[in-house]
């Protein structure tokens, strides 16, 4: 079997480092991603905002004319067919809510997932690095003195 030269070490070193290099642009790729779907998720929350926002005003221009009625029976009728619209416009909100809210917590758990990973990846590649790094030096130490000798 052949000794590894300094030169064939460097180089294996250098490709080392590419893959590991590729291993962060991968992974950077997959926080894109999920950045996206984030994004995604986030103007859901900012429409469903919206929505509650445009409701309540709709439910309390509806209690405004109700309150103009001359007829006690009519505004109690009125009354309870708004008190039921804003039941089920609470409860469908509240189903959206939840959607987005769990949409919101998976993103974020994921997206953390993903930073400790690259931060463990790279104190593992720099470990690693300096390890071969001196390896190379050493040997390319001894191959210059062998070279020096002749």
């Amino acid at each position: 079997m052949r000794t590894e030269s300094g030169n064939s070490l460097a180089l294996e070193r250098s490709m080392n480092l590419q893959c590991h290099i590729m291993t962060f642009e991968e992974a950077l790729r997959h926080a894109c991603v999920i950045d996206k779907l984030d994004d995604k998720r986030r103007e859901k929350m900012f429409g469903l905002i919206k929505w509650k926002f445009d409701m309540n005003i709709h439910f309390d221009n509806r209690l405004n004319k109700i309150l103009d009625f001359d007829n006690i029976d009519q505004i109690k009728k009125e009354l309870l067919t708004l008190q039921n619209d804003i039941k089920k416009f609470n409860e469908k909100f509240e189903k959206s809510f939840e959607s987005v809210k769990k949409d919101e917590l998976y993103y974020e758990n994921i997206d953390d997932e993903l930073r400790t990973y690259l931060i463990n990846y790279a104190v593992k590649c720099r470990e690693q690095l300096r390890i071969e790094n001196s390896e190379v030096e050493e040997k390319l130490i001894r191959e210059n003195k062998e070279n020096l000798k002749k």
